[in-house]
C-alpha cells in the first residue's frame, strides 16, 4: 500500500496518507478540511536484504571526504556507511562507533593513553 503526500491549496498544510486502494479518492485536509489537495512527488526508500548488503561496497561519495586521522570525519563516515547499508550493521560496528564517539577509555577501564 503506497504512502502519498498531499499539500492543501487552502492552508498549505502537508499530509501523508496511506492509500489502501487504487480507486481511492483524494482525502480532505486534516488541518482545515479543504478538498483542494495536490498530490506531491515524494521521497521513497528501499531496504536491501541482509544477503544483498553482504555484497555492498561504499560509493565514491561516501569515501570522498573521509580523513582517517580525524575522529569527527570517521564518525560522519560511519554514519553514512550505516545509512547506505540500510541500518543493517553488526553489534561490533555499533560498539566501535560508540567507542569512537566516547573515546577508548569509556569502553576499556584499563586503557592507558601512554601505552
Amino acid at each position: 500500500m503506497p504512502l502519498y503526500e498531499y499539500r492543501c491549496e487552502d492552508c498549505r498544510h502537508l499530509s501523508t496518507v496511506l492509500v489502501r486502494s487504487w480507486s481511492a479518492t483524494a482525502p480532505a485536509c486534516r488541518r482545515c478540511g479543504g478538498a483542494k489537495l495536490t498530490r506531491l512527488v515524494s521521497r521513497f526508500a528501499f531496504h536491501r536484504s541482509w544477503g544483498e548488503s553482504l555484497n555492498w561496497t561504499p560509493s565514491g561519495e561516501t569515501l570522498s571526504d573521509m580523513n582517517e586521522d580525524d575522529p569527527e570525519s570517521v564518525d560522519r563516515f560511519m554514519g553514512r556507511l550505516r545509512g547506505e547499508m540500510g541500518g543493517q550493521v553488526s553489534p561490533e560496528f555499533d560498539r566501535m562507533h560508540e567507542e569512537l564517539r566516547e573515546g577508548p577509555e569509556a569502553s576499556d577501564p584499563d586503557w592507558d593513553e601512554g601505552a
